[in-house]
């Protein structure tokens, strides 16, 4: 079969040596041919193209010649590196969507406030300036307020996003050693979020016979796992392992696959209990779907429990508090150690202690999670 012919103009070749788009009937020169920045003022024309409804750029009134018009700026600009970031970096990040996410918002972020500066003319202060931005009002459709822990984060994926820069060669080294050099937020800079706690096991118990027989299975699946809501709306038949004594779920895409980690979750108690039943659709779908048919997902999820916790007049709680209480109850029995490795967590901050974790270590941890049955 003849490949299918991409619905996108097409980054070409000029016998001049120069790379070319032609955008509706305008034709674009982008610098020499194959070089990066030539790609990445593809990209950001591109992206310009596709958001005015397939329209071409206008061109200033005093650009001077036609000719000279096509002719590529020889400064990158942000907006270079940003939309070069979106069409390599991003597609990177579709194993972890919220990730993917942020950092699509921050190059709208940059965008907005210095897509048309050149790129070697952001610093530390206009990241500072940023940063406090995302203090003031956040960004994104919600515009909250982001927390010191929050903006922190976000200052530093700008930064990425600039370093993205520099590996194409697009920006010199000493930008980054620039933006790094602005010191975090300190605690009293800006406001903290309150901790996140476990939910007690007779909260979930009492809130469970009000959820649908799907979503309580779900319930009883991740407090004997500690799965993050998201491994499980993504679950599979076909990702579980059978083929030892112990079952696994094994994940195609997971959050930490990036690190070159594997995930592998034991199937044992409770969990193989709460997850046999729905088994048995085909091997590609997820297991768990809606009464109407849809996939869940973390909202749908939430306003189920929370709605059920009321009907059963207990405490509000959310999906996350119970990989919270699952966790903490296997690090009071087998240490950070056996927490790491049902969590499947890769920096030492994240459960206290690093160390090199198997299967087998897994497999124990799992054996004391919490339950929610007698059997």
């Amino acid at each position: 079969m003849p490949r299918k012919r991409s619905e996108q103009p097409a980054y070409s070749y000029h016998t001049s040596g120069q790379a070319r788009v032609r955008l509706g009937h305008e034709v674009f020169y982008l610098g020499k041919h194959g070089s990066p920045e030539s790609y990445a003022r593809y990209y950001s024309l591109l992206a310009e193209y596709n958001a005015n409804g397939k329209q071409a750029p206008e061109k200033a009134e005093d650009e001077g010649e036609a000719e000279a018009v096509r002719l590529a700026d020889s400064v990158v600009r942000v907006k270079h590196i940003t939309a070069d970031f979106r069409a390599r970096v991003l597609p990177l990040h579709e194993s972890n969507p919220a990730n993917q996410s942020k950092y699509a918002n921050l190059c709208d972020f940059l965008d907005e406030r210095h897509g048309d500066e050149p790129a070697e003319e952001f610093g530390p202060r206009k990241l500072e300036a940023m940063r406090d931005v995302l203090i003031a009002r956040g960004i994104g459709k919600k515009h909250r307020p982001n927390s010191r822990p929050y903006a922190n984060d976000q200052a530093r994926k700008i930064i990425k996003i600039i370093e993205h820069g520099v590996s194409r060669e697009l920006v010199s080294p000493e930008r980054i050693v620039a933006l790094r050099s602005l010191p975090p937020l300190r605690r009293g800079q800006a406001r903290e979020n309150p901790k996140r706690k476990g939910v007690s096991l007779e909260t979930v118990q009492a809130t469970l016979p009000h959820l649908t027989s799907t979503a309580a299975a779900m319930v009883r699946l991740q407090l004997a796992t500690a799965m993050r809501p998201s491994e499980m709306f993504s679950m599979t038949p076909s990702m579980i392992d059978r083929s030892g004594e112990v079952w696994f779920y094994r994940p195609a895409r997971h959050k930490t696959e990036h690190h070159g980690k594997e995930k592998a979750v034991p199937i044992l108690g409770d969990a193989l209990e709460a997850l046999t039943p729905f088994l048995f659709g085909d091997a590609d779908q997820p297991c768990f779907m809606t009464e109407k048919g849809t996939a869940w997902n973390k909202d749908a999820f939430r306003i189920a429990i929370r709605r059920a916790a009321k009907a059963a007049k207990a405490e509000h709680w959310t999906p996350y508090q119970i990989r919270h209480t699952s966790l903490q109850a296997v690090r009071d029995v087998q240490g950070p150690e056996g927490a790491q490795a049902l969590a499947g967590h890769s920096r030492l901050s994240t459960t206290e202690i690093y160390a090199k974790v198997s299967e087998l270590k897994a497999i124990e941890a799992a054996k004391v999670a919490p339950r929610l049955t007698n059997g």
